[in-house]
């Protein structure tokens, strides 16, 4: 089994990719699959399950980023999610791009109350007008504390998502980067060298 280095800040494409290769597919990456994993819950899609509430207990936060005014389907978790992958379904390679999803190591020696503040504080100030997101929180006890940030590729329209928000990736892999490893190193964590079985 390869082992891999653990990054303090990885972004990727939810897309229908490997989380460890992009270039791999894996069908079973959508953004609802993602919505579940990092929210700790379960669903079904016909034969396939998708089950993590065995691993709720490393839950510490939840929060949900919509735009003001946002319409009702979009205050409904599976529905964001759901309309983020059928959004996609269909699309070309660049629209294929259901959703943004950010692990990111919190820094060490804070609080739960004062991580799910500040890092819901920078993601609110770095994303653009109108985008969806998540917010989970995990402390797990085989891994370093982090978070996990879930963006829709789209922007919510009235029954569904619309045009794609451009520069989305750009503004998630260089802008929240810099910002969260700037205050990571302010805080003074220290980098892990723990390294991932695939």
């Amino acid at each position: 089994m390869a082992k891999r280095e653990r990054k303090p800040f990885r972004c990727f494409p939810v897309s229908g990719q490997s989380f460890w290769d992009p270039n791999q597919p894996d069908s079973r990456r959508t953004a609802l699959r993602e919505a579940a994993y990092i929210r700790r819950t379960r669903f079904e899609r016909g034969d396939l399950v998708h089950d993590f509430a065995c691993r709720a207990e490393d839950l510490f936060m939840l929060a949900a980023i919509l735009p003001d005014h946002a319409p009702e389907w979009v205050r409904r978790p599976f529905l964001r999610w759901h309309f983020a992958d059928e959004a996609a379904q269909g699309g070309t390679a660049t629209s294929a791009v259901r959703a943004w999803h950010v692990c990111a190591d919190l820094p060490a020696g804070m609080t739960r109350g004062r991580w799910a503040d500040e890092a819901e504080a920078i993601v609110r100030d770095v994303l653009p007008a109108g985008a969806v997101a998540e917010i989970c929180g995990h402390v797990p006890s085989d891994h370093p504390p982090h978070i996990h940030i879930l963006v829709a590729a789209a922007v919510p329209g009235t029954r569904r998502y619309g045009r794609l928000h451009e520069g989305l990736g750009d503004v998630l892999q260089n802008e929240l980067r810099a910002r969260w490893l700037a205050w990571c190193d302010a805080e003074g964590v220290t980098r892990t060298g723990l390294r991932l079985a695939a």
